[in-house]
């Protein structure tokens, strides 16, 4: 009557809050969601969630439901991750960077790793990056660098160092000259960034919080892109101290303090609860190694 994914659904929904992003996390589409969700509701005899709200609240019988999810996918998830690695212990880390590029600190990270007797390789998946979580959550990767702590009950967080987030712009910006950067001084002004929400973005979290942010916000897809964005003057950027270096260098790029005392925000490695094992304890020992200064 209740199939594991039918738990998986409800799980999703609760997380993420709305019909929608539910679809986006289980990689389907909304329409097949819908229809998944009144099969469900027809199979229990009853409504699982309102329908309008945001995020969506659930009726009796979805809470029972979500209480059984909570029970159940697990110890599910678990059983799963032993049996793929009984049937190779040599199966490769399918690792993705969620957030900022940082493959010259990372790869020597990787290549500590992979020269351990008795470890299975760390392969970079490169083509899923703003939602690697969710990706994580439906088996396509196995470990996620990021900054941005979601879906708790399903992903375990191992944190790795803290960062310095500088802000970035061109020398002939008017702030150029600032010792550190107020709030207030960046209202109105093109923020380039990742293409992700706003909600999940650190400057917006907590810098600009109490701020009435009245400028633009203009997603870029790749690191590199918004560097030399910043470099012609076409924006400003918030990102990690070392991804600005080889553009200050050259006098290209400047970099500069957000408040007196700085933004630090931690690095976290990420995997499924039930995947944790030896060898991404060790992973995280390797990339704790070679971590740069933040």
């Amino acid at each position: 009557m209740i199939e594991i994914k039918h738990l998986r659904t409800v799980r999703a929904l609760f997380d993420t809050g709305s019909v929608q992003a539910a679809a986006n996390m289980l990689c389907v589409t909304q329409s097949a969601l819908s229809h998944q969700l009144k099969e469900l509701e027809h199979r229990v005899g009853s409504v699982l969630f309102e329908r309008k709200t945001q995020p969506v609240q659930f009726s009796h019988a979805g809470e029972l439901l979500l209480k059984l999810a909570r029970k159940v996918l697990p110890a599910v998830d678990e059983v799963t991750e032993q049996l793929k690695a009984g049937n190779d212990d040599t199966q490769a880390l399918q690792l993705c960077v969620e957030c900022h590029a940082c493959f010259h600190w990372l790869l020597p990270a990787v290549r500590h790793f992979n020269a351990q007797p008795n470890l299975p390789a760390v392969e970079f998946v490169p083509f899923i990056e703003h939602n690697a979580i969710e990706a994580l959550l439906h088996q396509q990767l196995d470990v996620v660098l990021t900054t941005d702590i979601r879906m708790t009950e399903q992903v375990s967080f191992h944190h790795l160092f803290n960062m310095e987030l500088r802000l970035l712009l061109s020398p002939d910006h008017a702030l150029a000259n600032c010792t550190y950067i107020k709030p207030a001084q960046l209202i109105s002004e093109t923020l380039l960034s990742y293409p992700v929400p706003v909600a999940r973005q650190d400057v917006f979290r907590h810098f600009l919080a109490e701020t009435d942010f009245k400028g633009k916000v203009k997603p870029v897809a790749q690191g590199s892109q918004i560097l030399q964005l910043v470099a012609a003057g076409q924006g400003i950027a918030v990102m990690p101290s070392w991804m600005a270096q080889p553009y200050q260098q050259q006098g290209l790029i400047c970099s500069i303090a957000l408040g007196p005392e700085g933004l630090r925000r931690p690095m976290y490695l990420a995997c499924r609860q039930a995947q944790l094992s030896s060898s991404i304890k060790a992973l995280t020992l390797s990339i704790r190694q070679f971590s740069p200064v933040g």
